[in-house]
């Protein structure tokens, strides 16, 4: 999985996490906020629960602590703080140390956040790094340079600041005259730009991002003077700035060397910013690798997905969750592939592919969509639906097939044009090549089932299966009704109903016509409190209870319209004889 530091084009990535930490430097720990409504941001998950390139923005801001080696890790929880408790148990539970949770009972600000999991750290004495958890691009070399100005400047506070060309919602920071720290404006007060006499007005103005490094002895006395005055009715932040001023004691910034670190997410419009941000950061580090992406601003890869040098990626696809594409394989265009395995060689393009594994050399051509199935080395489906299937080698799909949960075809079987098959295995070499419909059946290798063929496997109450031999010649407009075995070698002309089980080497036919025989009352009587036993009885003006399925008595009413006759070429059964589907 790519993290903020392997994107980062600073890091030479030769340290583990924490492992640059000075050997001297104070104990840390780590504080992530995440209590926020996040009403901005609109309906949906929790605002710190949003993905950015497949992860939560949470998920992005912890994987940058944690390689500074935090001894603890407390994560501020208030607003829909059971699905962020949730995403820690499930993303973060092996993680060590795990983050802890503190819950702000109700919304008092960044600083009273902050009092929260100070409470949670008693006696801890060393630096405090707190973040927001809506910033998903900072990197933990950006933190790591916060700590270790801070920590060498002795400082009381550290923020990370930035330059931005759009500062709404970003506290302004005010220098000195000689660069120091002299304030903090919070959002939307003063100009947005410094002054200049060029068209822009000036150069861009330097922000905060609510990103800190505090001495922790300092944070608790601040807070300690903040509740003793009872100073309680304001923003808790502004109130311990003050008390840092008021003591003499250094404010420090540290300029973050890419503003887009300190980018953060409070609404839709800033959330579809950072997302294109990370994106670029990924695809820049993909062209890197020797991937080919045609066009990297229509292009959308996860940060837990895996391509191999050679991989090609065409314009507006998405390669989603923990993808893998081989070297040679083709993506795209207009493509999806989410948590899936893409072979060497293959080619999915204008198709969707989810949970799936696809074979070396496999082909998924154009309109296809691929859920939670395999495809074998070499095959090949055409614009049709594969849902829980396996193919073999060589084995062809489509166009326009619909192939059903628990269906296996090995090597170089085919399923063709407009045919839908569930439930089923064909044989190596077997074929069902147009306009047929397959259910529950076991299909012998080198068999043909011709088209416009079905299997009627269900009676309205319970499915049956049906077994076909090797080498096996079904005609076409044949009709198999289940449980029957045709054994191996066996033909069948064209339009044969085949109820009963046929030897090997057989030729099966069905001589004459079949004549029509209505048996009054039937479904009545053999399928009571069925919807078509109800149907019926309405149609025929009959009143009174039927009994359900499940025992439930429905009252059905007089119709006054008088039964239509069935029509003349509606079939029949006799008692004996099970339905088709």
């Amino acid at each position: 999985m790519i993290s903020q530091k392997i994107l980062d084009g600073r890091s030479e990535l030769t340290s583990e996490p924490g492992e640059d930490r000075d050997q001297h430097a104070r104990e840390l720990a780590a504080v992530v906020l995440a209590a926020g409504n996040g009403e901005r941001m609109g309906p949906g998950p929790q605002k710190v629960l949003r993905e950015v390139g497949g992860r939560a923005m949470l998920g992005h801001v912890l994987d940058a602590v944690a390689e500074l080696a935090p001894r603890r890790t407390v994560v501020v929880t208030g607003h829909h703080r059971t699905d962020v408790e949730e995403y820690l148990a499930a993303r973060f539970a092996d993680a060590a140390p795990a983050p802890e949770t503190a819950v702000q009972e109700h919304q008092g600000g960044y600083g009273h956040a902050l009092l929260t999991a100070v409470n949670r750290l008693p006696g801890f004495t060393g630096t405090i790094l707190v973040s927001c958890g809506d910033a998903p691009l900072l990197t933990g070399d950006t933190l790591a340079r916060l700590v270790a100005e801070h920590e060498k400047a002795g400082n009381a506070m550290t923020l990370l600041s930035g330059r931005l060309p759009d500062t709404t919602g970003y506290s302004l920071v005010l220098r000195s005259e000689v660069g120091e720290y002299e304030a903090l404006l919070p959002p939307d007060r003063a100009d947005r730009r410094e002054p200049g006499d060029g068209p822009a007005g000036g150069r861009l103005r330097e922000v905060g991002a609510g990103v800190y490094a505090f001495d922790a002895a300092a944070l608790r006395a601040a807070f300690d003077d903040l509740l003793t005055s009872g100073r309680t009715s304001g923003e808790y932040l502004a109130t311990v700035l003050d008390h840092f001023t008021a003591h003499d004691l250094r404010i420090g910034i540290t300029v973050a060397e890419d503003p887009d670190d300190i980018l953060g997410a409070n609404d839709q419009v800033q959330l579809a910013r950072v997302r294109a941000v990370l994106r670029d950061r990924i695809n820049r580090w993909w062209l890197a690798a020797g991937v080919d992406i045609a066009d990297p601003a229509t292009a959308w890869i996860d940060v837990g997905a895996r391509l191999a040098a050679g991989a090609v990626v065409l314009p507006n696809t998405r390669v989603l969750g923990a993808s893998s594409v081989g070297c040679g394989a083709v993506i795209g265009p207009d493509t999806e592939v989410r948590d899936s395995a893409v072979g060497e060689g293959a080619l999915v393009e204008r198709s969707t592919v989810t949970a799936s594994d696809i074979g070396a050399d496999a082909r998924v051509r154009a309109y296809s969509t691929v859920s939670r199935s395999g495809i074998g080395a070499g095959a090949e489906v055409t614009g049709s639906v594969l849902d829980q299937a396996v193919l073999g080698a060589s084995a062809q799909v489509g166009p326009y097939a619909y192939v059903r949960p628990d269906t296996r075809l090995d090597e170089a079987a085919k399923v063709g044009t407009f045919v839908e098959i569930k439930n089923s295995t064909l044989g190596a070499g077997a074929k069902v090549p147009h306009l047929s419909y397959i259910g529950d059946a076991d299909i012998g290798e080198g068999s043909n089932i011709g088209g416009l063929s079905g299997f009627a496997n269900y009676d309205g109450r319970k499915k049956f299966r049906s077994v076909v031999g090797r080498n096996v010649r079904i005609g076409g407009q044949n009709g198999l009704i289940a449980p029957v075995t045709i054994g191996d070698g066996v033909y069948s002309g064209a339009r044969a109903l085949i109820a009963e089980d046929v030897p090997p080497g057989a030729l099966v036919i069905s001589e004459g016509s079949l004549k029509q025989r209505n048996i009054p009352g039937w479904v009545q009587k053999n399928r009571p409190g069925s919807a078509s036993a109800i149907a019926a009885a309405m149609a025929q003006g009959e009143t009174g209870e039927l009994e359900t399925a499940d025992g439930v008595r429905q009252r059905v009413p007089r119709t006054t319209e008088p039964p239509e006759p069935p029509a003349a070429n509606e079939p029949s059964t006799t008692d004996g004889e099970r339905s088709t589907p």
